[in-house]
This record gives C-alpha cells, sequence and structure tokens, in this order.
C-alpha cells in the first residue's frame, strides 16, 4: 500500500512537471519583460572575441567581475552554442519553473516528512511575477536556496569538513545566481542551527527527569554539546564577509536612491499576492484563495498543537518519560514560522529599489510563504491531507491556465512585433524609440499592467550578424556582463545605422526621415535604415585603380594615392576608420610614437570601410614596420585581415624594418562597402598591427562603368 502511495505521489508530480512545462515549449514567444534582453546579452558575451564583430566591440566592453547576477547568462550563452536563442531560453525557462518544485520537495523530505505534500505548491509558486519580469536569475536562486537548506537539515548533526565545503558550493553558486536569496541563505544558516541549539538546550534544562541535578548544570551541559554549532557559525565567517562587502558597496553605489513604498501599497501587495499575479488583477482574485488557503492551515496548525499537548497532558506519559508538556506546544518547527515574521517584517520595511535592481519586497514576499511551509502541520487524517493536495492542484492548474490564456494572445502581438524585415547587414547598430515600449496589446486588448511584455523585443532582432544595440538596458548597469564604453554619450558617438519606431499611429520622430527611409512596418512598430550616399566616383580619377597611403599627416603621401590619417573617420560614400580605437604612426624601441614613419599602427582591432560599387575587385595590402633601432628588428608584428566578414590574411608576420611585405586577396562586392578589419592576436613585445596602405583594382570593367550605369538605371 505505501509503495503504491509513493507510485501515485510520483506520477501525480511528473505529470504536473509535465503540464507546467507545456507553455514553455508549446509557446513560440514566452512572455517576459526582460527575457529578451537576457539572451541577446549572452549572445554578445559569446561573440564579443570574434574580431569581424567590430561594432560589439566599439559599442560594449566586457563586466567580467564576480558579481552574483551570472548564473542565467553563463547557461545562455553556453546553450548559444549548440541551440538557437529562443530554444535557449525555453531550455533556461524549464530550469526556473521545474526545479522550484523539486527543491521544494527535497527541503520538505529532509525538514518535515510528513509536509511533503506542500512542495505541490512549488508549481503555483513557479509562475510568478517576477519570472514574468524576466529574473531568471532570482528565480533560479530560490531553487538553490531550498536545494542548500534541505541539504544542511540532512547534515546538521553529523557536520564534517566534506560537508561545510558542500555547503560552501552551494552557497556560492547561490551568491552568482542573486545576491538576495545568498543573504536570505547565510541568514538562515545562522539562525536555525542557532535556534535549534537554543531549543535542545531549554529542552534538556526543563527535562523532568533531570531536575534532582542543579539547573547551571543542567545549563552547562546542554550548552556544552553544541560547540559544533558554534563550529559551523564559525565556518561561515568567509561567507558573512562576502555578504557584507557587496551590501556596503551596493549601499554606496545605489542605496543614495532608495525608494521606499508605502504601507498602502505594501498592504495591496502582501494580501493581494501580487507576487504570482503578472498581467492583469483578474490574478489577485487567485492569489487571494491561495491566502485564504494559507491562513486556513495555519488554523489547523494551531488546533492540530493544542489537540496533541492535550492528548500528551491526558495520558500522564509525560511523568514517566520526564518530557516537558511544552514540547508539544513548542517544536522545532516553530523556527520556520519565526523566520517567515522576520522575513515579512524585512517586506515592510526595506526599500524597493535602490540596491542591485529593485524589486526588494517582491523578492521578500516569495519567501514568506515558501519558508512558512514546514511549520505546518495538519496530518489530523490522511484524508485532509487528500484534501490539501487536491486544493493545491486545483489552484495551480487555475493559476497556469489564466497564464496560457494570457500567453496565447499575447504570442500573436509578439509574433506581429518581430516581424520586421530589412536588418540583415552584418555590424551594424540599432536603436529603438522608444528605448522600453510599454503600450496596448490588441490582442488582450487592454496594456499589461504589471509586466511589459514588449519591453525589449527589439533585441530579438539584434541577435544575429554582430548587431550593437544602444537601447540595451543591461549594459547601462553594473550588475550584468556588459556594460557600454560610452554610456552617456553613446548615441552622439555611434549614429545608428537602423532605428526601430513603436507603434505607426505615434506619428514620425522629429528630423527622423530626413535621415532615414523607411524599410518595413507592422501594426507595433517602423523600421528605418539611415540614407545612403551612393559611392563618390570622384575617388577613382577616371580610372579603375584607386590606392590609399596610411601615414601621419606631416608625412609625404605617394604619388597617386590618397592620404589616410589616424583621425580619416569614415564620410558615406567615401571612405575612412570606423572604429574610434587608438592608433599612433609607429613605434620607436621604447614604445614612443614616431610621427614621420610611412605606416599607421594599433594595438586594438581597428576597421577601414571604402565605399565601392557593386563588383569583382582585386585588393592589394601594404605593411611595413619602419622602426629603426636595430635591436628591434628581431621582434617582427602580426597581422589579420578580414574582409566583408572573410578572413583574408592570417598571422602575417612583419619584420621590423625597411622591409614592405605585401598580400592581395580577390573580393566580390554586394553591399557598396569594402570593410577590412586588421587585428593582432600575437603576444609579441609590441602587441600591435601595422599597415602602410592599400590599393584596390576593379577587375570587371571599372567602377565608373558601372556607377554610371546605376545612374542611368
Amino acid at each position: 500500500m505505501k509503495v503504491d502511495r509513493l507510485s501515485i505521489g510520483y506520477v501525480t508530480v511528473i505529470v504536473l512537471l509535465v503540464i507546467h512545462l507545456l507553455p514553455v515549449w508549446g509557446f513560440k514567444y514566452f512572455p517576459t519583460q526582460d527575457g529578451a534582453s537576457h539572451i541577446y546579452n549572452s549572445y554578445v558575451v559569446k561573440e564579443y572575441h570574434n574580431h569581424e564583430n567590430y561594432r560589439l566591440r566599439e559599442v560594449y566592453e566586457l563586466n567580467a567581475t564576480v558579481f552574483p547576477n551570472w548564473t542565467s547568462h553563463a547557461l545562455l550563452l553556453l546553450l548559444l552554442y549548440v541551440f538557437p536563442p529562443l530554444i535557449c531560453e525555453q531550455i533556461v525557462l524549464t530550469l526556473c519553473i521545474s526545479l522550484l518544485p523539486l527543491s521544494l520537495f527535497y527541503f520538505l523530505n529532509r525538514v518535515e516528512k510528513k509536509n511533503i505534500v506542500f512542495g505541490l505548491l512549488g508549481f503555483i509558486f513557479a509562475y510568478n511575477y517576477l519570472l514574468h519580469m524576466g529574473f531568471y536569475n532570482f528565480v533560479l536562486s530560490m531553487s538553490l536556496f531550498f536545494f542548500t537548506m534541505g541539504y544542511w537539515w540532512k547534515v546538521k548533526d553529523k557536520l564534517r569538513l566534506t560537508n561545510i565545503i558542500v555547503i560552501y558550493v552551494l552557497s556560492l553558486v547561490t551568491y552568482l545566481t542573486h545576491y538576495h536569496s545568498y543573504a536570505v541563505l547565510i541568514m538562515s544558516l545562522t539562525f536555525f542551527p542557532l535556534f535549534l541549539s537554543a531549543y535542545d538546550v531549554l529542552h534538556r534544562v526543563w527535562s523532568n527527569k533531570e531536575t534532582s541535578q542543579p539547573l547551571m548544570h543542567r545549563l552547562k551541559e546542554g550548552i556544552g554539546t553544541h560547540k559544533s554549532t558554534l563550529t559551523f557559525i564559525g565556518s561561515l565567517i568567509p561567507a558573512y564577509f562576502i555578504l557584507f562587502s557587496y551590501y556596503f558597496y551596493l549601499a554606496n553605489n545605489h542605496g543614495g536612491n532608495s525608494n521606499h513604498k508605502g504601507v498602502e501599497w505594501l498592504n495591496d501587495y502582501f494580501f493581494g499576492m501580487k507576487s504570482l499575479v503578472s498581467f492583469h488583477d483578474d490574478q489577485v482574485f487567485i492569489g487571494r484563495v491561495l491566502l485564504i488557503f494559507f491562513a486556513i492551515v495555519f488554523v489547523l496548525t494551531i488546533i492540530n498543537r493544542i489537540w496533541q499537548w492535550y492528548q500528551f497532558r491526558a495520558s500522564e506519559a509525560w511523568k514517566e518519560t520526564g518530557e516537558p508538556l511544552w514540547t508539544r506546544a513548542v517544536t522545532p518547527m516553530d523556527g520556520f514560522l519565526i523566520m517567515s515574521v522576520i522575513i515579512t517584517a524585512m517586506f515592510y520595511i526595506a526599500p524597493w529599489s535602490g540596491y542591485s535592481g529593485g524589486w526588494i519586497n517582491d523578492r521578500f514576499h516569495l519567501y514568506i510563504f515558501l519558508i512558512l511551509i514546514p511549520f505546518f502541520a495538519v496530518n489530523l487524517h490522511r484524508y485532509i491531507n487528500y484534501a490539501m493536495a487536491g486544493i493545491i492542484i486545483a489552484l495551480s492548474l487555475w493559476h497556469l491556465g489564466y497564464h496560457v490564456h494570457t500567453y496565447s494572445l499575447l504570442n500573436r502581438d509578439i509574433a506581429k512585433a518581430v516581424s520586421l524585415d530589412g536588418m540583415d547587414e552584418k555590424d551594424t547598430i540599432l536603436t529603438s524609440e522608444p528605448g522600453e515600449w510599454r503600450g496596448l496589446s490588441d490582442s488582450l486588448g487592454f496594456e499589461p499592467k504589471y509586466v511589459e511584455p514588449f519591453g525589449h523585443l527589439e533585441c530579438l532582432l539584434a541577435v544575429h550578424k554582430g548587431i550593437a544595440y544602444l537601447d540595451n538596458y543591461e549594459a547601462g548597469t553594473d550588475h550584468f556582463p556588459l556594460r557600454y564604453k560610452d554610456k552617456e554619450d553613446r548615441h552622439q558617438k555611434y549614429p545608428a545605422d537602423f532605428a526601430i519606431i513603436w507603434r505607426t499611429e505615434y506619428g514620425d520622430v522629429d528630423g527622423l526621415e530626413e535621415e532615414y527611409d523607411l524599410i518595413d512596418s507592422n501594426d507595433y512598430n517602423r523600421l528605418y535604415r539611415r540614407k545612403r550616399t551612393p559611392p563618390d566616383p570622384e575617388m577613382w580619377g577616371g580610372g579603375a585603380v584607386v590606392s590609399f597611403d596610411m601615414q601621419s599627416e606631416k608625412g609625404q603621401t605617394a604619388p597617386g594615392h590618397i592620404p589616410v590619417y589616424v583621425d580619416t573617420t569614415y564620410t558615406d560614400g567615401k571612405y575612412g576608420w570606423l572604429t574610434v580605437s587608438e592608433r599612433i604612426n609607429s613605434l620607436n624601441k621604447l614604445g614612443v610614437a614616431q610621427p614621420y614613419t610611412d605606416s599607421i599602427l594599433g594595438k586594438k582591432d581597428a576597421v577601414f570601410r571604402v565605399a565601392l560599387p557593386n563588383g569583382r575587385y582585386e585588393v592589394i595590402c601594404y605593411f611595413s614596420a619602419n622602426i629603426a633601432d636595430e635591436a628591434d628588428r628581431a621582434e617582427p608584428l602580426e597581422v589579420n585581415l578580414i574582409a566583408n566578414g572573410e578572413k583574408q590574411i592570417q598571422r602575417l608576420k612583419i619584420p621590423v624594418g625597411n622591409e614592405t611585405v605585401d598580400r592581395r586577396y580577390n573580393i566580390t562586392i554586394t553591399d557598396e562597402h569594402l570593410t577590412q578589419v586588421i587585428y593582432t592576436h600575437e603576444k609579441s613585445r609590441y602587441q600591435r598591427w601595422v599597415w602602410s596602405g592599400f590599393t584596390i583594382r576593379s577587375t570587371d570593367g571599372g567602377p565608373n562603368f558601372r556607377l554610371s550605369k546605376q545612374i542611368e538605371e
């Protein structure tokens, strides 16, 4: 019979897992506010070191530090090597949704097996407001919290060094996932050992069997049996250091602009169970039913405690065993009630924002109820447990059904919003107006109240071909893997090649159509491309060959060549440097610039573009590291060159001296641009590339002939 019950329980959990994952895999788009942004930023981190993606490296820099917001980005980054972006997000969502109930089952199985039925609440709480906000790291960290606490409870009475190491590993993974859950975890790992030890000491002191011993002797003996608790608390000192170090960092950098919500807002959020409400207040009713359920279970727990105390007292077994009567009224599980009360106080006291990411009250609200579960005791009869399970399952399916209906409608809108065509050029820059759109959903018939499912959908269009997005909110903070190189002036420093304007009925943005052409539109937005100037025919001088000489401004330009200096910025329709990375003319042995040498050197990747009529060309590149000092001539420089996304020159060694090395390649131009990326990855003394110039020769009739033909057409 027991095996049958276990089998039914396992089957029930598996079926519920499958049902609750169906929306993730059944719809193409899972509507969240920040999910698309997480996909895009993980893609940028993955592609950042590819030299052909020069736009990404110009706009962004990596925030390669150890901070508590890495896990979901790391998962997405690894998955992007194997799966398409949306599949990667679905895998992460699968982990977010499935791990929460599983971690609760594990936690309850270790703490109080009689309450295992309440693990079903994980299915309701898995579809929470913060999941739909796209806060994947926090949702994952909740599961890590319960796995860690369950493991600690399992080994707390026989802690060994290996157990402490495992706890530390789980704690550090929690820290790297989200700071908020890490803080609650360290607080819990401190509180519960102290509470349980204090409970055991009081139990020993007031045990009727030992009343013949002096009180101080019993107290001293009880405390002596819990030295391991103090040892464990002492072992957490490095964890406290991590906790408070990051807290003070947040306080110094983000705490000054804290935003405290009023009591009215907090009460409405608490009693409306708003941590489970994502798109509309219709869900508040489900949350209040769940809150009533918690209240009923709480009352039943108190009744159960009173009944057990009464039975124990009436049996007079306490006189024979020496068991204190109060142990039937107060149990070790009361620690979870106390912790829930502490978190509730933090919910009301803490600011809503001002620290890492905000939404602090929302996060506490979820923990208030989940940490309370082990306190419950309703095992008056097995049919009551069956009834509890039935109520939880019904609520979870009701909650899920509401979301499925919402997802089906939002998927129509999202599919329209990302249906823009034409942004298929490589290494371009994208902007949007507004940078975060919160508008009416046509299919829903209302504006989503809490989550903005259209907030960052542009990111889905930018997850390809090295597109740098200028309105990427994550790069404007310091708690994500990317940051803007120039946060304040990025729109002026990097003019956008494409612009997405939300909602066609908003009208034209002032001055936009003077610089951009409309290339596509739908019911939600319009896509504009910056106007282009045709390739300049005068650059060719009537011939089929054009040559560029790279040099200092005081240098002598070779006859028939166009001079190129370190600050020759690209002009549309002509030529110039696209990147703003530092470039110099040359170096002496001390690394000092030499102003009269006939080359340009650089440490970081640089990009030079020439506007060309479409056609076939031969390109000859010249390299000369003209450094006069004999002592440096044994140290060659290395050159690599990518032209229009294809590697043309790889690991070319340029000897230091007067020797000139040339390399040539053939290329077909299809987008009126020749874009050459030059770089070095050789760890030589200088770590520089060098470029003296290049010549472009048409091989199919000459550019002026094609230009005149295009103009006639």
